[in-house]
């Protein structure tokens, strides 16, 4: 992919084509292949062993791919190192929870900002004016996303001693704090009851406009997807089963079959 791909705003954000992995004499995933299009919410469904969890470790790049590609904005990124990713643009959130429990919600989050940083031990002893100004930058976008994501009042609370449902939006402030142009969200209504789902779903696409950020989710709860994506990608036994509209995947005897387990 060329440069001028990469800066076409028409062109998808991620591709992914043919991709293959095996664990020994299992695969997990074989010739998956789609596309997300810019400012997208995708929706990441299939079964229980379907290669969900596989794909995002791949593009979180935790796991390494066997065969096929993987492009970000027209760039590879099978070839970028994992410590790496979130400079290149994606953030993420994970089923359970990875917060710091004994800091506090705002130093969660600024912990995200800091993967764009440049300082170095020197820089922050000295007080380098740049380092001072990338640290005022990064409160104050610590500050924005609290706010947007209605955690104000708790910004200085330990983690740990959270509400389940507000842990989740900490996390989803921490993936969005370095401002990525992916969002990967996994298992994000995992765990909430049927009013924090629906305030959820509000929120996501609140984020998506508000932040421009083009957002991949794996979710098992259906409903949630199908109310929140835009279009759908389903998996069944590591190969891609069918993509569409929410209304068209509802309709899919493949998608029915899968999670029914009988002909539509």
């Amino acid at each position: 992919m060329t440069g001028d791909a990469a800066r076409n705003p028409q062109a998808p954000l991620l591709r992914i084509r043919g991709v293959t992995v095996r664990f020994g004499a299992i695969v997990a995933l074989c010739d998956v292949s789609f596309e997300v299009q810019r400012g997208e919410i995708l929706g990441l469904i299939g079964p229980n062993g379907a290669g969900k969890t596989t794909l995002f470790n791949c593009l979180s790049r935790l796991v390494d791919v066997e065969r096929g590609t993987i492009e970000l904005d027209g760039s590879p990124l099978l070839s970028v190192p994992r410590h790496a990713i979130a400079g290149v643009g994606i953030g993420r959130t994970f089923q359970n929870l990875a917060l710091f429990e004994t800091m506090s919600v705002i130093d969660n989050v600024m912990v995200g900002t800091h993967v764009r940083g440049t300082g170095g031990f020197l820089a922050d002893a000295f007080r380098i004016p740049s380092l001072v100004r990338t640290e005022q930058r990064a409160l104050t976008r610590a500050r924005e996303l609290l706010e947007r994501l209605e955690l104000t009042a708790v910004a200085r609370v330990p983690v740990g001693g959270l509400p389940f449902a507000v842990k989740k939006r900490v996390e989803l402030a921490r993936a969005l704090a370095p401002e990525p142009k992916l969002l990967l969200l996994d298992e994000p209504a995992g765990g909430l009851n049927h009013e924090e789902v629906a305030r959820l779903g509000e929120l996501i696409r609140t984020i998506r406009d508000a932040f421009s950020v083009t957002i991949l989710m794996v979710e098992h709860h259906l409903n949630f997807v199908m109310k929140v994506s835009d279009r759908v990608v389903a998996l069944d036994f590591g190969r891609t089963l069918a993509e569409g509209t929410p209304a068209e995947m509802q309709k899919h005897p493949e998608v029915i079959r899968a999670y029914l387990g009988a002909p539509a």
